[in-house]
């Protein structure tokens, strides 16, 4: 439809899916870990979405709200000495008695003003159970370029951009089975509340394309919180 003499598109999608659990959830047996699960229900996933586009202000507003029945995912539990060694690890398969549900809204919000470009995306998501599916709350990307020509020929970017996201209890990795569980241990690690800051110059020759970046150059203050996983 038309807005202010220009064109703004709305979307509208949604899925229902009902499958049953993969694999290695029901089976595995290795070095570590070893189960059987036989009676695990199937998982049930719905989606509406919603999107927004508006071409004039190059916005793009998405809205979706999932929810999940018999939501299966691995947890991880261990302990850590004073060494800060893992012990005790062990790793279940799990499967919500509950349906979850989790809110989507993201904003993409691009502006330009004659060489200069930045372009943003912001996420917020809430999920109904945290200690199952945790999210961060507010996820933040920006990026912020010049962009022009050398001799009418070598396009170039030249910027830095930003990954920010909100803190909270990060999927964790097991080793033992190489995927990543919820953490269930009393010693949970929050990770977040950091910005990792990368500057690049990105180049463009006819068929040919290079690039030249220094990513988190704001490392070095101290600050241990950059990781994206716990540990």
């Amino acid at each position: 439809f038309k807005l202010f003499g220009d064109t703004v598109t709305f979307m509208a999608s949604g899925f229902f899916h009902r499958i049953a659990p993969t694999f290695y959830y029901t089976h595995y047996h290795g070095k570590h870990y070893m189960w059987d699960n036989e009676d695990l229900d199937n998982i049930v996933h719905s989606r509406i979405q919603g999107l927004l586009s508006w071409e004039k202000t190059k916005t793009t507003l998405r809205v979706a709200l999932d929810r999940i029945s018999n939501y299966t995912y691995f947890g991880l539990k261990y302990e850590i000495d004073e060494n800060y060694n893992r012990l005790n690890n062990e790793v279940n398969v799990r499967q919500s008695g509950s349906a979850i549900s989790l809110l989507t809204a993201q904003l993409c919000q691009d502006f330009k003003l004659g060489p200069l470009n930045w372009e943003n995306v912001i996420t917020y998501q809430k999920s109904s159970a945290e200690d199952v599916l945790p999210v961060p709350q507010l996820n933040i990307y920006t990026n912020l370029y010049l962009r022009f020509k050398i001799a009418k020929v070598l396009k170039c970017d030249l910027g830095a951009d930003v990954r920010y996201f909100t803190k909270y209890y990060a999927p964790d990795y097991a080793p033992g089975i190489g995927q990543y569980a919820v953490q269930e241990s009393e010693n949970r690690v929050e990770i977040g509340n950091y910005p990792l800051l990368n500057v690049y110059a990105n180049f463009h020759l006819k068929h040919t394309r290079f690039f030249v970046m220094m990513s988190h150059v704001n490392a070095g203050s101290g600050n241990k919180q950059y990781f994206y996983t716990p540990h």
